[in-house]
């Protein structure tokens, strides 16, 4: 896995020295509740602990996520592709998630935007899918602002919500065929 760089941006594998950030950061139940995958409290073991699974999925190739740094904060968020269906159907789900005190700086549109561009390019990816939960509408912005499509909703869980709640999912380019996220559990946003 390689970094990739946009103009404020540089996406990078996670390190273990990211732990207690990605804690602090996720851990806010403000963020939390907006994942699917992520618990709150997040204590730093679940940090280690997801930085585990994504090195598996990195072995198989259907998972990479990225930390996403800005030069003088370091991790402000994470930004990542999981596959879903069949590998020949070329269909990654995008996730993302950001530190509130990096929210509405169009950070999440940038680095997505890089890594759908990466993700064409090393992945073979043809078609993307995401989704946010209905209360998290600047998420719907963010996808909007990539060119994602609304396919229609579903009731997805969320760890730290524990419960299922409405959401609302995308694809890309406009006219792929939707993936359900139901049979899929994992998120790369984490």
């Amino acid at each position: 896995m390689k970094t990739i760089t946009t103009r404020r941006l540089t996406l990078r594998p996670y390190n273990h020295s990211d732990a207690a950030r990605v804690a602090y950061l996720a851990g806010d139940y403000d963020v939390a509740k907006m994942c699917g995958r992520v618990p709150h409290p997040y204590p730093i073991a679940a940090a280690y602990s997801f930085f585990d699974i994504l090195e598996r999925g990195r072995e198989t190739g259907s998972e990479y996520a990225f930390a996403v740094t800005a030069p003088i904060d370091g991790v402000v968020g994470a930004c990542g592709l999981s596959r879903i269906g069949e590998p020949h159907a070329a269909t990654w789900e995008l996730g993302y998630w950001y530190g509130m005190p990096y929210w509405g700086l169009g950070y999440a549109s940038e680095a997505a935007r890089a890594l759908m561009d990466w993700g064409r390019d090393q992945l073979g990816a043809k078609v993307f899918a995401a989704g946010h939960f209905a209360d998290n509408p600047a998420s719907g912005n963010v996808l909007r602002k990539l060119g994602f499509v609304p396919t229609g909703t579903e009731d997805l869980f969320g760890l730290a919500r524990q419960r299922t709640s409405p959401a609302t999912r995308y694809v890309w380019p406009e006219g792929a065929t939707p993936v359900t996220l139901s049979a899929h559990p994992s998120h790369a946003a984490h």
